[in-house]
Order: C-alpha cells, then structure tokens, then sequence
C-alpha cells in the first residue's frame, strides 16, 4: 500500500513538473487552430502584439488563430494596402496560449514569430494608463518587476547583450502623426510620453524587443527589413470599439510612414533597336535601380495589347533581357516600369519603335524577265495586277 502511495505521489510530482516546463515552453508553436495564410504579399508583414484586456480584443480580427477569432482573418491585404497584418494576444481574461504573462514565454514566442512572418513593422499594446499613451523609451534592465512564475525574472536579463544595461531603446512609429490622428478620429486622448518608461514589466520587456528587433533588421539592405517598431499603452476602461477605431488609425498611419520610407526605384533605361521588321524577333534589356538596395520587378507595354505582367524579382541594377516581335507593320511605343519588392514603382520609361511592312518577295521566270526588258508596259501591267 506504501509502495502505492510512493508511485502515486512520484508520478503527481513528475505531472507537476511537466505542466510547469510547458508553461515555460512557447505555446506558439501549435498550428493546429490557425486559419491557412500565405505569408507572401506585395509589401510586407505587420506584426500587432497585445497583453491585458483591451488590448486582446481590439486586435482579435487580424489573428489567424480560429478559437481566438472564430470570425475569420481581416488581415490580409489590409485596405489594399499590400501589407498583411498578424496580431498575436494571449487569450482575454484567462490569459494563457501565446504572449501570457510570462518572460520566458513572450521571449519564446517573440522571437519565434518574428523568424516566421519577418515583420517590416511592429505595433505592441498593453494595459497602462493610457487612455493612448505612446511610449517613446524602452530599457534594457538587469532587473524587472518579477512575473508569475518561476524563474520569476527574465532570461537572459538584461535581455539585450549587444549594448550596456539601462541602455534605451526609442520607439520608431511615427508617433507624433498617430497621436494627432487618433485625437481627432475617436474620443480617446492620446499623448506621447517622451520622458518615461513602459513600466519595468512585461509591457517593457515587449516594447524593447521591439524596438531592438527593429534595429538588427533596420538596414535598407537587410532580406527582411524591418522599418518600424514601437509600443503603446492602452487604458482597461477605453471600449473596445473606440479601441478598434485607435488601433486601426495607428496601423493606417504606421503604413503611410512605410510607405514615405521606400524610395521608389529609378525609371528603367531601355536598351534595343527602334526599327525594324514586322514578324521578326528584337531583343532588348531594361535596367533599374532601388535606392535601398532592394529587388525590382518590371512591367513592360510593348504597344501592340501585349504586356509582359510584373515580372519575378531581380537584384537591383541587374539587367533583364527579353524578346518581342510585332506581327502588324506600323509604330510603337514601349512603356516599361519598375517595382521594389515594398511596392513603391518608377516613373514610365518609353522608347518609339517603328516595323514597316514585312518584305514581300516574289520569285520571276527568266522568260518573263526577257519579256519586261523588251516591253516595258507588260512589267507595270504585271506589278498592278499582282499588288
């Protein structure tokens, strides 16, 4: 019976010790509810992140997880604006799945959704004061308000070993724009906090590994740049649908500042002949360049109802060559564009083409040869009546 007893209580304390690893483990990781998405799209991904209520509720439509937004994924393409939005929240008032209130468990899952949507921008919410506050700073802290759970401090801590402890981090959003907006498109006072801090707790720890995301992945010439990050608190008593309107107007805003930041490409210069033959095959190269490094996509009008579409992307400065004939005789105007892979386009670039008729050649028997040269009225009577 003691025996028994021993075995029960040994196997209660390894089930103890399993729930307790697994709630450290990234929750993430299960696939199983999520709605099917397909992570390409024409401008980037948006990455939204939320804590304690309302900040749950306010960005349920743009999870792909189908428990926590049974009504469907509103993400993507977002008011085609070419950029998908994702939003990630622990599920509201029993706070457990994925971001709970946990360090170990948001640094899991941070860094496992960023490796898979690459965001080229990150909003972050929590609970605070607010009604809207904007933080601008975020710290790299030895020491942080303890969570829930053991080890109650992050690790590692502080989380960020490339800079010195207490280094501060800026938000990137274009905060001065969003608090404007959301002042005049809803009742919720929003403020930028210039001088503060997010608070030494989870909200703090979010908003730096944000911001620190931001700036390893900054670079114009990263594979996956990421131009914006920031965070900001929301007040528990705002309504939720006043906060959908704020959170709306804050992604708004952020993609009018992507989209300000990516230079256009330069218009393609056209490489090729002018004239020609109609039904014979030209070749020609058309070249572009992004200011920032990144890949381009041509679009090319060749002036006879035949477009080439948005062709695959090509390293900047790279030539594309291609081939085109024009079956009828008479002039052309190609117009050829370029896109970076953010979607910003070129102006025009546009080159005539003239293809007189295609030659006409006819075979004459020497008889008839000897009878031109001799009767000079038979030869025009012949070329009329052939042509």
């Amino acid at each position: 019976m003691k025996k028994t007893i021993i075995i029960i209580i040994l196997m209660l304390l390894i089930a103890s010790i399993g729930l307790s690893a697994s709630g450290k483990k990234s929750l993430y990781a299960d696939k199983t509810n999520y709605y099917p998405i397909n992570l390409t799209n024409e401008k980037g991904n948006i990455m939204i992140t939320g804590f304690w209520n309302p900040t749950g509720q306010m960005i349920k439509s743009f999870s792909t997880n189908t428990y926590l937004n049974p009504e469907g994924w509103k993400g993507e393409n977002w008011e085609d604006s070419g950029f998908n939005i994702y939003s990630y929240f622990p599920t509201p008032d029993i706070y457990n799945g994925t971001f709970v209130v946990d360090y170990q468990n948001t640094w899991n899952d941070f860094w496992n959704i960023t490796s898979d949507i690459n965001p080229i921008a990150i909003i972050s919410f929590g609970a605070g004061n607010g009604p809207w506050e904007i933080e601008y700073n975020a710290r790299n802290l030895k020491n942080w308000i303890n969570d829930d759970k053991r080890p109650y401090q992050p690790t590692p801590t502080p989380p960020d070993d490339t800079v010195e402890e207490d280094y501060v981090r800026h938000s990137t959003l274009p905060i001065e724009e969003i608090q404007n907006a959301v002042n005049d498109g809803t009742n919720i006072e929003a403020w930028i906090d210039w001088e503060g801090n997010p608070g030494k707790y989870l909200c703090e720890y979010i908003a730096y590994l944000g911001m620190w995301y931001q700036n390893i992945h900054g670079s114009p010439s990263d594979q996956y740049r990421c131009m914006s990050s920031g965070f900001i608190h929301v007040n528990s008593g705002v309504p939720v649908d006043e906060a959908m309107k704020a959170t709306n107007i804050t992604i708004r805003k952020t993609i009018e500042y992507l989209n300000s930041l990516n230079e256009p490409p330069t218009p393609p210069l056209i490489n090729g002949p002018s004239s020609g033959n109609a039904g014979d095959t030209y070749y020609y190269t058309f070249l572009s360049t992004d200011p920032e490094g990144g890949k381009v996509s041509y679009f090319i009008d060749w002036g006879d109802e035949v477009t080439s579409g948005w062709t695959r992307l090509l390293p900047s400065g790279e030539d594309y060559n291609v081939s085109h004939f024009w079956e009828e005789e008479g002039d052309y105007t190609i117009k050829v564009k370029a896109k970076d892979e953010y979607g910003s386009e070129s102006d025009w670039s546009t080159i005539e083409i003239s293809m007189p008729k295609l030659k006409t050649f006819v075979h004459i028997p020497k008889i008839l040869v000897w009878l031109f040269e001799r009767f000079p009225f038979i030869q025009s009577y012949f070329i009329y009546s052939i042509f």
